[in-house]
């Protein structure tokens, strides 16, 4: 690999580190990975937009480096490739604070040209196939059968609230943050995404409350101090119901072939999440009106 980052980004490296499909390597204590990467030369683009206007604001995210064509893949082995510099000084996991700076830091970032993407019709196509991934399992997932129709019912409220949800003011967001993820992955551009301003923050305090993390005070503070307006509670609350957490592991399961066991302490805590639900909902019901979820408020 020493002789293809030499040819194609004319660096030296004196030694390489291989983690899986990737390859870290420092010149003159600046840090870099080569990894393997699938985005299209488009969004490429755009992110590598979005990482200059960043690093100009002296936010600490990865930048790209071209290669001697001007490109930004490099094939190695039929494999798409990316050289990424890495401005870090330390790799420490995420805690909740660091997600709600990355948002006041970046939230100047100009995104009104970027489409806000439509959960209404994304999560109603997943819950759909999922459906009919059961319908064809047979007897062969027992787990997954009698659990999946409480989650479903879970994804069915989530969607009703998003059928009358207006659009909000797109946000600089990541794919996925979960409660073990480092600011590598905070500040990564492979991991960002254009979305709500609530979408980090339900996907990571889910994670964290199904790795048994108390994360009530937490939702409070930002139920009551982030100057929400009333269209974003109704998308948090619709992102806190919506199961992301156990079709996750569904996948993982299906595809990757992990024991449906897995599930079994997602499943155990439905009555805990479920109470977390209910304080959501009457904390938002006292900001705006959100469409009425009969089961939590027995």
């Amino acid at each position: 690999m020493k002789n293809t980052i030499s040819y194609y980004y004319h660096l030296t490296p004196t030694s390489i580190i291989k983690r899986n499909q990737q390859y870290e390597f420092e010149i003159n204590q600046l840090k870099y990975i080569f990894i393997p990467c699938y985005l299209s030369q488009e969004y490429l683009l755009f992110l590598h937009s979005l990482t200059i206007q960043l690093y100009k604001q002296n936010i600490p995210v990865h930048t790209f480096i071209l290669n001697k064509d001007n490109q930004f893949i490099t094939m190695v082995q039929q494999i798409p490739y990316i050289l990424m510099q890495i401005h870090l000084t330390n790799n420490s996991l995420i805690i909740f604070n660091d997600i709600l700076r990355f948002q006041e830091i970046s939230k100047n970032i100009s995104l009104s040209h970027v489409s806000e993407l439509d959960w209404f019709q994304l999560w109603t196509k997943k819950i759909d196939y999922l459906e009919y991934q059961i319908s064809e399992f047979g007897k062969k997932y027992p787990i997954i059968r009698e659990s999946f129709s409480y989650y479903v019912g879970l994804s069915e409220n989530a969607i009703s609230i998003l059928k009358d949800a207006k659009k909000s003011i797109p946000y600089l967001s990541h794919r996925r943050l979960f409660f073990n993820s480092t600011l590598y992955d905070l500040y990564n551009p492979l991991n960002f995404i254009v979305d709500t301003k609530v979408r980090d923050i339900a996907e990571y305090l889910k994670d964290c409350f199904f790795h048994n993390h108390d994360i009530r005070d937490e939702i409070q503070y930002f139920l009551n101090y982030s100057h929400l307006q009333c269209n974003d509670y109704q998308l948090l609350f619709a992102r806190f119901l919506f199961p992301s957490y156990y079709f996750d592991c569904y996948e993982k399961i299906i595809d990757h072939g992990w024991d449906e066991k897995n599930l079994l302490p997602i499943i155990l805590k439905n009555k805990d999440y479920e109470i977390i639900l209910k304080q959501i909902y009457e904390t938002i019901s006292y900001h705006c009106q959100i469409p009425e979820i009969f089961w939590l408020k027995k």
